[in-house]
Parts: structure tokens; sequence; C-alpha cells
């Protein structure tokens, strides 16, 4: 009688790690977005929360902006640099942007608690969370993207980093400037 064959279990995965990833846009890339989507920021909320009660635990100025004919290219820079990383560090079972990507405007004092990506009703199929560094790293202090226990963010313009959306982190106030960010998710099936 044969043997059934036994499909070896894949080498388990750090699924705690962190990536950055250096010039995922060029510093004439971010200066277009920031151009581009800093006339529609409007006061950011938590979602089931209006301005008021979110501002206990975030105030900047956002927009969600969809995959359309002028947004693809940004959608296919991110997409591209994600999946790598996800092939390479994590593994997860993952599709789509499934909600646009969120421009992001930090000025003076503002800033977002510790929070995770990942929650209730849709937020339950965002997998991986990413950051891209829009403002050059002289053009603000504070801000830090802190992702915890212990990682800091790089603050180098065009700088992508990607992390798991169960993972807390926060954006400490800003002391000097303006911060602008860009925030995705890469979603899939729920984690079981």
């Amino acid at each position: 009688m044969k043997r059934p064959k036994i499909n070896k279990a894949r080498e388990p995965r750090d699924q705690t790690r962190l990536a950055a990833i250096e010039r995922v846009f060029t510093s004439e890339e971010c200066s277009r977005l920031i151009a581009e989507f800093n006339p529609k920021l409007e006061p950011a909320s938590i979602e089931g929360l209006d301005v008021a009660q979110s501002t206990s635990i975030r105030k900047s100025s956002a927009v969600f902006v969809p995959l359309d004919k002028s947004t693809n290219w940004v959608f296919e820079r991110l997409g591209k640099t994600i999946r790598e990383i996800n092939d390479a560090v994590y593994g997860f079972d993952v599709s789509q942007f499934r909600e646009g990507f969120q421009f992001t405007r930090y000025e003076v004092g503002e800033y977002y608690g510790p929070h995770f990506d990942i929650g209730p009703g849709k937020l339950t199929e965002r997998k991986l969370s990413l950051t891209v560094q829009l403002s050059a790293p002289d053009e603000y202090t504070g801000g830090e993207l802190i992702i915890y226990p212990e990682f800091v963010a790089p603050k180098d313009q065009g700088t992508m980093t990607v992390f798991p959306s169960f993972m807390c982190h926060n954006v400490s106030p800003v002391k000097t400037g303006v911060r602008y960010s860009l925030v995705s998710w890469l979603a899939g099936p729920p984690f079981k």
C-alpha cells in the first residue's frame, strides 16, 4: 500500500516583524500627493464617533482617497511593494486594498493615540497596515509613528513602513511644522 504524501509544514514566520522600505515614492511624487490632497482635508474622526468624541484619541485632518484613474499609479506602487513584503516576511492571505488610502495631515499639537487598525465589521479584513512618509524629515519635529513595543518608524521622505494591522501603534504629537502621511491597509479573509 502506498503511503499518502505528507506536505511538510511551512517554516513558521515571525508575524510581528516590521518592514521599512526606502524611496517607495520620490520627493517630487510626495510633493505632488501633498499638493493634490491637502485642499481636500477635513477634521479626522474615528469610525463610529463624531469629531468631538474622536479628539480624545485622534486629532488631525484626513481624506479617504479611492482607487480611480488619477490614483491608479499610487495603488500600483503600494500594491507591488506591500505584496513583495508580504511574500517575503508575513505570508498572510491577502487580496487587495478595499478602502482606498487615507491622506493625513498632522499640525502642531496633533496626534493619534494608541490604537489597532484591525477591529469589528469591515476592519476584520485588514491584514497589513502601511504608512508612507510624505513630509521630509526636516519639515517637522515630533509626530513619530511608534509601533509597540519599541519600533519608531523612519521619517525619511517616501519611506513605507509596513506592519501587521493587529499591532498597537500611535503617532506622537507634532511639536513643530507639519507631518503628511499616506496610510492604507491590505485586506484579506479575517484572521482565524
